[in-house]
Formats: structure tokens, C-alpha cells, sequence
């Protein structure tokens, strides 16, 4: 059997097989509109001090999400979306539940990628192999350390929560953005 077959997992509208971008990544079955859910991001439970990840179980600090202060393991096949300088998707927050979204359209096939960098602040840093043509070279963990222009097409993006936590960064951010603007 070819190592694609033997590695595809579907998953309903998506997929997970082999990336060119890092390991296993999460493909569309079918094509998405831009603005349409594409899935509820399966979380498997809330990692405190009182129930940490168990390396021993196969959970890592990289299957994580951080929603508004608190830390979060997410679940097959979410897992497996891939970081790209240029996401495809976004998570939108709500309530208790987290959606994939398409952030333009996406076709039948296409690996579906987030930026790292929305929603976060105070992260790990890393070398990025997305090989999208923006590409940064690195993931820093950190909104506020992306370029400006890309804060700026981002801000639609972030969480309301983000929002409200970081709110005189964000304004302090976007005058910064301004000013670069109005002196070029």
C-alpha cells in the first residue's frame, strides 16, 4: 500500500495525510466558500496543574490551544493543521466551542492552514517551513511581534476576547500603523 493511502484518515468534510509543509496536515474533501465553517474544532479537554498532558498518552504542548488564559488539547484530526504565513483558515471563538473557518475559498484537496500568530501573545518561538510565498522564516508566538501590515490584516481575525485582553496594545499597535502609513 503507498504511504499516502496508509496515512489518509478522513474525518468528514476533511482529511489527514502527509504535508509538504510538516508532518501530517489537514486537507478539504471538498471545496470551501470563503467565510464558511468548515469544522468544530474537537477539543478533548482542558489541560491544568490538576490534569496536565501525559507525554506517556501521546499529548503535546503543540496539540494545544490557548483560548482566553486557558490551555486546551485539541483532539484528531485538528491536530494537524499546519502553520502557513498565509492561512487559508482561522479559528473563531464561541462560547465554549472553537470553529475552523475558511478565510478565502478553498478547493477539494488543498491543505487548510492557520497562522500560528493570531490569538497568541508570550509563545515559543521556531523556524517556519510553510514555503508560502510571504513567508516569514519564523514563528515567534506573538501577535504584536508579526509586521505591522500583517497585524492590520489580521485584526478582523482575532478573538474577541484577545481583543478585550490586549486592547491598549492593539490601539497602540494600530496609531504605530498609522503613522507608518501617513509617513510613506
Amino acid at each position: 500500500m503507498p504511504l499516502a493511502a496508509a496515512t489518509t484518515r478522513a474525518a468528514g468534510n476533511v482529511e489527514v495525510r502527509p504535508s509538504s509543509i510538516e508532518g501530517l496536515g489537514l486537507f478539504a474533501r471538498r471545496d470551501f466558500r470563503a467565510g464558511e465553517r468548515i469544522r468544530c474544532v474537537n477539543v478533548v479537554r482542558e489541560v491544568t496543574p490538576e490534569r496536565p498532558l501525559r507525554p506517556e498518552a501521546g499529548e503535546r504542548w503543540d496539540h494545544c490551544d490557548y483560548p482566553d488564559g486557558r490551555v486546551v488539547l485539541i483532539g484528531f484530526p485538528d491536530r494537524h493543521l499546519n502553520h502557513s504565513c498565509d492561512p487559508n483558515a482561522y479559528v473563531v471563538y464561541e462560547a465554549e466551542q472553537s470553529w475552523l473557518t475558511a478565510r478565502r475559498d478553498i478547493p477539494a484537496g488543498a491543505e487548510i492552514t492557520c497562522d500560528y500568530h493570531i490569538n497568541i501573545t508570550g509563545g515559543t518561538a521556531w523556524p517556519c517551513h510553510c514555503g508560502a510565498p510571504r513567508c516569514r522564516g519564523s514563528l515567534t508566538g506573538d501577535f504584536f511581534r508579526l509586521p505591522l501590515a500583517v497585524q492590520r490584516e489580521y485584526r478582523p481575525l482575532l478573538a474577541d476576547w484577545f481583543v478585550r485582553r490586549y486592547a491598549a496594545r492593539l490601539q497602540g499597535r494600530a496609531l504605530e500603523a498609522d503613522r507608518q502609513e501617513a509617513g510613506s
